[in-house]
């Protein structure tokens, strides 16, 4: 016995019964499993054995009486013979002489057998029916109707006793025989009837007797097909029978009264009844024959059985005896030692593994042999040795990943630090270049902190969030695209209505964000990177992000997916392509599904589309409107009526609100769809609101402006934190929209930006390496998923006199890029309106020099020197306060949504057929 630790437990766990055969020692389970098929075995051969005694006996008693069916046979030929005697007047004394000596053997062979009750009644029956016949035949008192129907009852009940004799008996042959005999005898009585009836006097004028000699002639014509069916050929005539009963049909038919007595008819009835006797008297003997030698074959097999079946059972059970040692013995050192190893050995290795370098040298379990037990204990050592091999590397890994941790979480805490400053920044920053430096610094900190968020992935640490609602697929979407740097070229197609579970809004947006950055950094810096959403079979998402660049061989699409669905296994690639491993990881935490695939299948090298299925567990239920919601509010979700009739808006730069709860927003993407229900009807712009069916105080609903911010057609930011970074908003070029509304133009310089190299984070493919794609590119054919089309920016009608308490700088910031993208707009079809006049004096007043600096250098603002001239003159004399700032924000996000919602008003109706394209 091992000696074994004080841990160990020897026996069966706690709550287990010993008798229970989860519980027995090994020597029993193996004495269980040979006691089973030995008894079975011997169970099964005694079951076989007594089968076969059990036919061979009732074959024996099959043949004991077999002699009764002899008997019978010659008592329905000679009560057949009477029958027709007695009705023809013709050899009368004859056929009573052979009826006697028949019907006492018959009798005798009654009394001495041995028989089954139904057997023994159906034969006495016969016996008397047979002797009341003789008796009335001699007696005279008896018709040709009553002859027939006696001998045809002899018949019947001399069959049913012999096919229940040979009921009994399992064989073919014997069945065979004994079915044939049967239909002999049956066919033979049906003849008999025929016989007797023709002889009738009134036969050819009686329609009756006619009919029913008619149907005896059937019943043999069948009683012949089914004999003819049975037997052979050898044993029975079936030509010449056949022939007989022709002739006979064609007599019947015939109207004249000599036709049935004539010679050729008798001579027709005598031959087919020589026959029907002869075959039964040789199916009799062949029967006999069969039975007799079939029961000596089933003896003889079955002592022949039994000894074959008795020797393989005591040879076997013997051989079970000496494998059965054999293994238990085997298996029992492969316990000792792998019991020895289990919770001795390992332990005290793993114990000097943390204390030493190197993996110290395993004993090997003593079980020598080269076979399974042998293979077995080999593999215990192998074991062994991973395992201690094993605890070296998830020590050093579970090392990394707290190292990953805690570099991770500290970076995220400055980048948060940064994004914080950044925001505050923003907000108090109205150089519009410093602004623009300001974004872009914001941006690329947004960026930081997915890398951040990459090391925990690697570390395989879930972020800690409290419970978050449900957050929109829209606000999920535009929160990936807005943590790439080229965002400007993500194109989003049509979404589909729903939201994100909270614990899994997160994991998916920045998923969504790592595929964007690789779709983007491997495609033409001209091209665009197309986001489409589809409802997928089982209530999820099926999103698909879409490029046209360097695309991947077959091969390496295949290793791709095949890393994609091992769920973000750390491999030596994982160093290289960094969100390969972060998409998988993710993926499988949440169950979601990627995959990815040539954009276009006949060239192979024509881009890549990534596919992410959202399982729909991971998708929230829809909430219910509570009785406070506005009227407007609810709009975009009930998608009223007066949503088919919201003019088509062109792309324009939105805010973003990340996934993250407790992180400020950043960045600002394209929005490509519709803004509806969030123009103002019946009604003009006063006072700097819009009224009768606008947004008030600060706020425009469902598509319009919400104080600085906007929110295009992918839905609201419901749930999340909103935060509107640069609230003056400066474009990224650091100019304002020129008065023609065509985008200013873009200098060299800019224009030909080196696209920088690819990341680890965003290297997805090693085959993506070449950077000469670009015109060669663009005439590829579009993506499978539909982009909505932008539409041109729509002329505005004049907007009415505004009376404000103050002049407002209208245009002086608001032309940014974040509330509309200047390369959106349509250069061939501009606008006019009487407004121009105020954009171009607001782009002179906006290039008024600052006069004044603090002492840490920054310009110090300078009151109503940047206001438009010729503004409005306020009704009433100014009190001399200082002016809100978020109110002049609020009017001028009123001032800007009316603006555009005018627009496009004006262009409704030349646009329309383009919009709905």
């Amino acid at each position: 016995m091992v000696a074994l630790g004080p841990s160990v437990v020897e026996g069966a766990p706690a709550g287990t019964s010993k008798w229970t055969p989860a519980a027995w020692p090994l020597r029993w389970k193996v004495a269980a499993i040979m006691v089973l098929p030995v008894a079975l075995a011997m169970t099964f051969g005694a079951l076989r054995i007594q089968n076969e005694l059990s036919a061979a006996s009732n074959l024996t008693i099959a043949s004991n009486n077999v002699a009764l069916v002899g008997p019978a046979v010659a008592l329905v030929d000679r009560t057949d013979n009477l029958a027709y005697a007695a009705a023809s007047n013709r050899g009368i004394d004859d056929a009573l002489a052979q009826f006697d000596v028949s019907a006492a053997d018959f009798e005798t062979l009654i009394k001495s057998g041995e028989f089954d009750a139904s057997v023994a009644a159906d034969l006495a029956s016969a016996s008397a029916t047979a002797a009341a016949l003789r008796t009335e035949v001699v007696g005279g008192r008896i018709s040709e109707a009553g002859l027939a129907e006696k001998s045809a009852e002899v018949t019947n009940k001399v069959s049913s006793a012999i096919a229940a004799t040979m009921g009994g008996v399992d064989d073919d042959r014997v069945q065979d025989l004994a079915d044939g005999l049967v239909l002999a005898l049956a066919a033979q009585g049906s003849l008999t009837t025929e016989r007797v009836m023709v002889q009738s006097t009134d036969f050819a004028d009686d329609i009756a007797l006619r009919l029913e000699v008619a149907a005896a002639l059937g019943a043999e014509s069948a009683s012949l097909d089914e004999v003819a069916r049975q037997l052979d050929s050898s044993v029975v005539d079936v030509a010449s029978l056949r022939a007989g009963i022709d002739s006979r049909t064609a007599g019947y038919r015939a109207s004249g009264p000599g036709v049935v007595t004539s010679g050729t008819f008798v001579d027709s009835f005598n031959a087919n009844a020589a026959q029907y006797s002869e075959v039964a008297q040789q199916l009799v003997t062949d029967l006999n024959d069969t039975v007799n030698a079939q029961a000596i074959s089933l003896r003889s097999a079955a002592l022949r059985d039994t000894a074959i079946i008795l020797g393989s059972v005591l040879v076997a059970l013997a051989l079970a005896l000496a494998v059965g040692r054999s293994l238990v013995r085997s298996i029992s050192r492969l316990r000792h030692g792998a019991l020895q190893v289990a919770r001795l050995k390992l332990p005290e290795e793993i114990e000097r593994l943390r204390t030493s370098e190197g993996v110290p040298e395993i004993e090997a379990i003593p079980v020598h042999t080269t076979e399974e037990i042998g293979q077995l204990a080999r593999a215990v050592d192998d074991i062994h040795l991973q395992a201690l091999r094993l605890a070296g590397e998830h020590g050093e890994r579970l090392r990394i990943g707290d190292m990953f941790e805690t570099l991770s979480r500290r970076s995220r805490s400055l980048v948060e630090e940064q994004l914080a400053l950044i925001d505050t920044l923003e907000r108090d920053e109205d150089d519009p270049v410093r602004l623009e430096h300001l974004f872009r610094l914001d941006h690329l900190t947004t960026r930081m902190r997915r890398n951040g968020d990459n090391l925990l992935v690697l570390a395989d640490t879930t972020e800690r969030r409290g419970r978050l609602d449900p957050i929109p697929l829209a606000d999920v979407l535009r929160a990936g695209m807005s943590e790439v740097e080229d965002y400007r070229r993500v194109k989003i197609g049509s979404t589909v209505e729903g939201s994100l579970t909270g614990a899994a809004a997160a994991d998916i947006g920045h998923l969504i964000a790592e595929l964007i950055d690789n779709a983007l950094r491997f495609s033409p810096p001209d091209s665009t990177v197309s986001v489409a959403v589809a409802r997928a079979v089982d209530a999820g998402f099926l999103i698909e992000v879409i490029d046209r660049g360097l695309g991947m061989s077959e091969e390496e699409l295949r290793a791709a997916n095949e890393r994609l669905a091992s769920g973000g296994e750390v491999t030596a690639e994982t160093a290289r392509r960094m969100g390969l491993f972060v998409v998988g990881r993710l993926a499988r935490r949440h169950e979601a599904t990627v995959r990815l695939r040539s954009t276009d299948a006949r060239t192979g090298k024509s881009g890549v589309t990534a596919s992410v299925h959202v399982p729909g567990a991971l998708i929230a239920a829809p909430r219910e409107f509570d009785s406070e919601t506005t009227e407007t509010e609810a709009a975009p979700l009930r998608r009223s009526a007066a949503a088919d009739f919201a003019p088509r808006q062109e792309s324009r730069r939105i805010p973003v609100t990340p996934l993250n709860s407790a992180l400020p927003a950043h960045g600002d993407l394209v929005g490509t769809g519709p803004v509806q229900n969030g123009t103002a009807q019946n009604g003009t712009a006063q006072n700097g609101t819009a009224q009768n069916g606008t947004a008030q105080n600060g706020t425009v609903q469902n598509g319009t402006h919400q104080n600085g911010t906007h929110s295009a057609d992918l839905g609201g930011l419901r749930g999340l934190p909103r935060r509107s970074p640069g609230a003056s908003g400066v474009s990224t070029e650091g100019r304002i929209q020129a008065p023609n509304g065509r985008p200013p133009a873009v200098a060299p310089e800019r224009a030909e930006a080196v696209r920088p190299a690819p990341s680890n984070t965003s290297a997805f493919f090693s085959a993506r390496t070449n950077p000469d794609v670009t015109a060669a590119r663009e005439s590829w054919p579009p993506p499978q998923f539909p982009v909505p089309r932008e539409v041109p920016r729509q002329p505005a009608p004049e907007p009415a006199d505004s009376q404000s308490t103050e002049p407002l700088p209208i245009f002086a910031r608001l032309t940014s890029e974040w509330l509309m993208d200047p390369a959106s707009a349509s250069p061939d079809k501009p606008w006019t309106s009487a407004a121009d006049a105020g954009w171009t004096a607001a782009e002179q007043a906006g290039e008024a020099k600052v006069e004044r600096h603090t002492d840490k250098g920054l310009p110090v603002r300078t009151r109503g020197a940047r206001l438009v001239p010729g503004g409005a003159e306020p009704n009433s004399p100014s009190n001399g306060t200082r002016r809100d700032p978020e109110a002049v924000r609020a009017n001028l996000s009123r001032q800007l949504a009316g603006v555009r919602n005018g627009r496009a008003r004006t262009e409704e109706g030349r646009h329309s057929r383009e919009g709905d394209r």
